[in-house]
């Protein structure tokens, strides 16, 4: 196939090819003009129903837990279950910005102990504001300085979908039991 050449009445067929080519080039794509708009309320519904069977599974387990070790916890809305087994009703109450030293044992549902602060020593934190668990963070707030108490932390509320790296699988419930030796 030949197409008219205006110096000598044909185009070559390479010529015709690169013309297409840059027409389809030149031509604007409608899409790409539009920004991509993303239904965040679509998106968390989705979210949680692909996630909603693990999440069912997790709840069991703790409650599994809790049933075989006969403790009376309480759940929060966030899904921290809590039982503070040793009260002080005179000590000093634990708000957002208090600085606590706590004594702790971290372990894993099946018994497998991870941290404790007899190997570490106490941990200090900022309540609300350091970089620690936030069902940590919850949890302290329910306690007084010299109480006891255990913590079930859902996966979502310890080390999340990736774990701490070291000891904590992803996606796992750990269980904190903890003393509060000083509020500051």
């Amino acid at each position: 196939m030949t197409f008219l050449n205006p110096k000598h009445g044909t185009f070559k067929h390479g010529t015709a090819v690169l013309l297409v080519c840059m027409f389809v080039v030149s031509c604007d794509d409608p899409k790409k003009d539009k920004p991509v708009v993303i239904d965040s309320q679509k998106l968390k519904e989705n979210i949680v129903k692909v996630n909603q069977p693990a999440v069912v599974m997790e709840n069991d387990e703790i409650n599994a837990w809790i049933k075989s070790h006969g403790y009376p916890m309480k759940t929060t809305g966030t899904g921290l279950r809590y039982y503070i087994f040793k009260e002080n009703k005179k000590g000093k109450e634990i708000k957002l910005k208090n600085e606590v030293s706590i004594k702790y044992k971290v372990s894993l549902l099946d018994g497998i102990e991870c941290y404790s602060s007899d190997k570490k020593g106490p941990r200090i934190f900022m309540v609300g504001a350091d970089n620690i668990e936030s069902g940590l963070h919850e949890g302290i707030r329910f306690m007084k300085q010299g109480e006891k108490a255990v913590f079930v932390l859902p996966a979502h509320l310890a080390f999340g979908l990736v774990g701490d790296r070291d000891k904590i699988p992803p996606k796992t419930t750990v269980v904190y039991e903890i003393e509060v030796l000083e509020v500051r």
